[in-house]
């Protein structure tokens, strides 16, 4: 569903049921009519975050509350066609939130923090933490125009996050050594006309110091697949991003 604009905002889907609405949300009050200046006769589109969008008009604005009358509903968009897990190594803060930032933009569905064996003392994921990088996702995704809202996983060690991705239908890790091209690893895993593309996707994208050997041996032995991004040494927060936009250009029509 498309609207001339880019106001769209999750709310929670028991909200979306009937066709009048009435929201008890101080921060989507506080955005609508203080940041935006929205008011009676403004439409905004509202996400259920499962994949369905509401056309709204809003018919009252108070600090704490948002009043509106649904017009149409239809399908939200704006999903790529394959689900992507992305197990991102913790890093310096500012350099995580904008790892997860684009990640969520490019279509990621989930995050999950990982703890490699050079992850810094210093990259911890807090309660605190969690709350601010889940609104972090949360605002991405409304300004992509993603459909579905992304989730952010409780953070795992490697060994962890190996045996989880592994039960994905495509699991590769990024490996600044001697592997086969990403490009090459999707071509090769998804042969035209023979075999579908993966439905859900699973990558595992290094520190800042990178993943050592034993962690790739392990990854192997869980079945999976190292995939090189060329001959130059990415940064951890660009490493995934540049995966990600190679693996949305050979999966998406």
């Amino acid at each position: 569903m498309e609207l001339p604009n880019t106001r769209r905002f999750f709310v929670a889907p028991a909200a979306l049921r009937g066709d009048e609405l009435l929201l008890a949300d101080h921060a989507l009050a506080h955005q609508l009519a203080r940041v935006l200046r929205l008011g009676p006769g403004d439409r905004v589109l509202l996400l259920d975050g499962l994949g369905a969008a509401c056309e709204v008009e809003l018919t009252a604005l108070t600090r704490a509350e948002v009043a509106g009358r649904v017009l149409r509903r239809g399908p939200a968009g704006g999903e790529p066609p394959v689900e992507l897990v992305v197990y991102l190594a913790l890093m310096r803060a500012e350099r995580f939130e904008w790892a997860i930032q684009k990640c969520v933009e490019l279509g990621a569905r989930r995050v999950v923090p990982v703890q490699f064996a050079r992850s810094l003392p210093a990259d911890r994921a807090d309660d605190h933490k969690l709350d601010r990088w889940r609104r972090i996702m949360r605002e991405a995704a409304e300004q992509a125009c993603r459909g579905l809202l992304p989730d952010l996983s409780p953070p795992l060690t490697f060994a962890a996050a190996c045996e989880q991705a592994a039960q994905s239908s495509l699991a590769l890790i990024l490996w600044e050594g001697e592997a086969p091209h990403l490009r090459d690893v999707l071509r090769s895993t998804q042969p035209p006309a023979l075999s579908p593309q993966p439905s859900a996707l699973a990558l595992l994208s290094g520190p800042v110091g990178g993943i050592t050997l034993a962690e790739l041996t392990a990854a192997r032995e869980r079945g999976i697949m190292p995939a090189s991004l060329g001959p130059r040494i990415l940064r951890a927060e660009t490493a995934p991003i540049a995966a990600l936009s190679a693996i949305l250009y050979e999966l998406e029509a």
